[in-house]
């Protein structure tokens, strides 16, 4: 068993994890931890261990199956009417972003790339496509797409870490699990054979797409030096980040239809 104890709590994570893996063990057994029991003073989940190495190296065919097998079978399960937003839902995350670009855009030294991606990704926020921060495809969310909660057991993928997890909106979690910068940075997944599999109507592969816009933009605000993100990955991938957020804007994904 794992007995998970919790550093933090202001964002429900305790009471958030414990009642997904209850309500994945009632409808996908196997999917996540079993949840075994929980401990209020210090908080604590205790939950199964589940086997399995992360997903942290370029996917094989089998492992991109598994992948998205894993969420397939997380977003098919029933949204419990009494279950929160996931923490930085979109609509929340959307004005994160605005407010956090207006406040690092005054930063006197900047990569010529980086400040004209936040300029650019700022005129982008100002403007958001139509019901972006809105609601349109409830899921049930893990709400965290890093690599080390994907465990590949040689078979199938099992997924942990629920602590963020509550309601959220299909496509954003499909952008989530493409833009995270434990995959993106070192090429480990094919972002259009991730989304592929989800087989999305056209409506929601534009919402996706404005997604990720969002999504690359909030990497590229942690990735900046001082930034919680800096000093955890490779010098120079604030500037490889401002590139891909370039190209995504230059993409025209912000004609997400109404």
């Amino acid at each position: 068993m794992v007995r998970k104890r919790y550093r933090r709590t202001s964002r429900g994570e305790p009471d958030r994890e414990w009642a997904a893996l209850v309500l994945l063990d009632e409808h996908v057994p196997g999917l996540a931890p079993r949840p075994l029991a929980r401990e209020v003073e210090p908080p604590v989940v205790v939950m199964s261990r589940v086997d399995g190495v992360p997903l942290d190296t370029a996917l094989t065919p089998a492992q991109l199956a598994a992948m998205l097998e894993a969420y397939l079978l997380l977003f098919a399960v029933p949204v419990q009417p009494d279950t929160p937003l996931r923490h930085a839902a979109p609509g929340d995350f959307l004005r994160n972003n605005a407010e956090w670009i207006a406040e690092e855009h005054t930063r006197t030294e900047m990569a010529p790339e980086v400040r004209r991606a936040l300029a650019v990704a700022g005129a982008w926020h100002a403007d958001l496509p139509p019901g972006l921060d809105e609601m349109r495809d409830p899921v049930v969310a893990q709400a965290d797409g890093r690599v080390d909660n994907m465990l590949w057991d040689g078979e199938r993928v099992r997924l942990i870490d629920f602590e963020y997890s509550g309601v959220g909106d299909l496509a954003f979690e499909v952008a989530d699990l493409v833009e995270h910068i434990s995959a993106r940075l070192g090429g480990l997944r094919d972002p259009e054979a991730v989304i592929d599999g989800f087989q999305l109507t056209p409506a929601r592969l534009a919402r996706v797409e404005a997604y990720r816009i969002a999504l690359a933009t909030f990497w590229l605000l942690m990735l900046l030096p001082g930034n919680p993100g800096h000093d955890l990955n490779p010098e120079g991938s604030d500037a490889l980040q401002a590139v891909h957020l370039l190209d995504l804007l230059g993409r025209g994904a912000s004609s997400a239809p109404r």
